[in-house]
């Protein structure tokens, strides 16, 4: 049976270039994909690349940890969106989740998106930050603008929680290079666990209301 040593020397590959382009795509797809299931795709290949790129940080049975625990968080996000799927009664038209959206909002998410990104390649330049690879660093950029810019630009919790994860994601891996003992990577992932319970805590309470106490 191969060793995780085995497992990440195969894969090797994707700890470089390959993980920077993935993560800049998946965020770019929370971003303007109001679809929940693509969402919810794309932040779970995003853990996944995240943790390959920390295996260069720190030791990769901790970087496993973080991937583990962002597939946790992913579980959770997953129930909680079918529920509301289910016991929504707004239309699927009128439901951000349910991947109806205009062409107009559409556009405007994807040239946000592309203004943003940018400006953040341009910032990376300018301003590396300390102690950490260039190409990790626009990685980190990236993370925590993307999901920034899903705050700004959604209502629905669910959404909104998912920027937020993409986000904090972005100063992990940020804050990885800096302390990389075990109890900051402990105290981090439950960080991320009680905020992905908020996220489902809200959504959920989101769809027992009314559209005229949603309204309100």
């Amino acid at each position: 049976m191969p060793t995780l040593t085995d497992v990440l020397a195969q894969l090797s590959f994707l700890m470089t270039t390959p993980s920077i382009v993935g993560l800049v795509v998946t965020a770019s797809l929370i971003v303007i994909i109001s679809d929940w299931r693509f969402s919810l795709g794309a932040l779970s290949v995003q853990y996944v690349l995240v943790g390959l790129l920390l295996t260069r940080l720190i030791q990769p049975q901790v970087a496993v940890i973080k991937v583990l625990i962002g597939a946790l968080v992913c579980v959770v996000l997953y129930l909680t969106a079918r529920l509301v799927s289910e016991s929504s009664e707004t239309p699927p038209s009128e439901r951000e989740d349910a991947g109806g959206v205009s062409l107009p909002d559409f556009t405007f998410r994807l040239l946000a998106a592309l203004f943003v990104g940018l400006a953040i390649y341009s910032l990376s330049m300018r301003y590396p930050l300390p102690e950490v690879p260039s190409d990790i660093g626009l990685a980190c950029y990236w993370l925590a603008s993307l999901g920034l810019l899903v705050l700004m630009l959604t209502e629905e919790p669910l959404k909104a929680g998912m920027g937020l994860l993409t986000l904090v994601t972005g100063f992990e891996l940020f804050y990885s290079a800096l302390e990389r003992s075990l109890s900051v990577v402990g105290f981090l992932g439950i960080a991320n666990f009680l905020i992905a319970l908020a996220i489902a805590y809200l959504a959920a309470s989101g769809a027992e209301l009314t559209p005229e106490e949603r309204q309100r």
